[in-house]
Formats: structure tokens, sequence, C-alpha cells
């Protein structure tokens, strides 16, 4: 008897190992990736894949014919039955993610230069920085982002802006700026709604309003039109919003 129990427990040990050793590691995290993007009504392409016991790597990926850089998925035994699984991003985009078949947790750092498809009248230097968190089944996101410096051209000339922060809620097409400030003495404050085009970023509508401070007043600005292009426009100091309450 207990000859029989030892068989069928080393059977079940050499079983579970030859199914994690040959599960096709690959083709699961294709199905998984392919299905998050597009339950975000992305495109994803890529153009290789090598996989192995604890990883898998996606080279040359392109998320609507963006280029992002080469993902490595991690993976363990539990992620057959967990669908956990942590990624690396190395590229033009440098990231670090948590994602399950439900949501994705995010920290990716880029450059300004990388984020093109921004036109003139806007313009970011230095690094960008976006933190947070997207629930991939019903497309709501919480992030948070902060760049390094943004050059903005109005009626007035070209305005530099520096050490920019935003509070951002997404749900579907509609993206809500609940704060984007600046730490400077032009202390711009923002606030309002980007209607996503996910296909065409360039094509989106951006309706952002609030305040700057020049020499010693607050004055209104918006920035209204598509990402392409943009029309910031500057009101009297008599058209200032009132102070915020801190």
């Amino acid at each position: 008897m207990n000859r029989i129990l030892i068989s069928v427990g080393v059977f079940i040990l050499v079983f579970a190992a030859s199914l994690w050793i040959f599960f096709p590691f690959g083709s699961y995290i294709e199905t998984m990736a392919a299905q998050s993007a597009k339950n975000m009504g992305l495109r994803m392409k890529y153009e290789g894949m090598s996989s192995g016991i604890f990883s898998t790597e996606l080279t040359g990926v392109s998320i609507n014919d963006k280029e992002i850089g080469d993902f490595t998925f991690h993976h363990t035994p539990l992620t057959l039955l967990t669908k956990h699984m942590s990624i690396d991003v190395k590229g033009i985009y440098n990231a670090k993610a948590k994602i399950s078949d439900s949501d994705m947790e995010f920290d990716v750092t880029t450059s300004g230069a990388a984020l093109d498809f921004i036109k003139e009248p806007v313009s970011l230097k230095g690094n960008v920085n976006l933190k947070g968190k997207i629930d991939t089944k019903t497309d709501v996101s919480q992030i948070t982002a902060n760049v390094d410096k943004m050059l903005l051209k109005t009626p007035l000339g070209e305005m530099p802006f520096e050490n920019i922060t935003t509070d951002i809620e997404a749900k579907g097409k509609i993206i809500t700026i609940n704060k984007l400030r600046s730490d400077d003495k032009t202390e711009l404050n923002m606030q309002g709604r980007v209607r996503l085009n996910k296909l065409n970023i360039v094509n989106s509508n951006v309706d952002l309003q609030g305040t700057i401070k020049l020499a010693g007043q607050k004055q209104t600005i918006s920035i209204r039109g598509d990402v392409d292009n943009l029309h910031p426009m500057l009101g009297g100091a008599g058209d200032s919003a009132p102070e915020d309450d801190e």
C-alpha cells in the first residue's frame, strides 16, 4: 500500500513538473496580452518572441503603430492559477507593471521627446513619469503623471512651466483631468477633459481651463482643440478664477 501511495505521489509530482516545464507559456501570454489590448481598444504588434520556464519576452512591441520597446513577462507555476505576473519594459519607454486578467498596475518613465504625437504649441521636456492602475475589463483608470518641464506657445510668447503634476481619471474614451499644476512662479492650475481617440491619438479632443500667474496677478488660460492642433488662449486679470481653498 505504501509503495502504491509513493508511486502515485511521485507520478503527481512528475506530472505537475512536466506540465509546468512544457506548458506553452508563450501562447498563453500572447493570448492574455492581446485580450488586454483588445479590451482597451488598442492594437498590439511585436517582432519576435522567446519563452522559457520563468519568463517570456516579446521584442519590438508597438501599440497603435507606436514603438514601445521589449516586454519581459515573469511567470511561475502559480501563474497558471492566479493569472498574475510582473512585466518589465525596456526601450523608448521604461516600465514596471503587475498584470492580471482583470487589471494592471504600472510605473512608466519616458522622455518628453518620445511623446512626439504632442505637437506645438505644447512640447514636453525632460522626463515624464506615469503611475496608476487600469481595470482592463471596465477600462477605468486612475493615473498620476509628473512632467519635468512643459513649453506652451501663447499670444504673449512661449511660456515655460516646471515640475508639473497631474491627477487623472479615465473611463472609456473620456479622460478627466482633476488637477494639472506647475510648481513654479507662474503657478499653472488647470482642469478639464480629453475625449480620447485610441486609434489615432492626435485626433483626441482637449478642453482644459484654469489660471496662471503673470506679474503677480492671476489670469485665465484655456487650451482647446485636437492634440495636433491645440489653441492656447489667455484672458485678462479680471477674468481670473477664484483662489483655491487649500
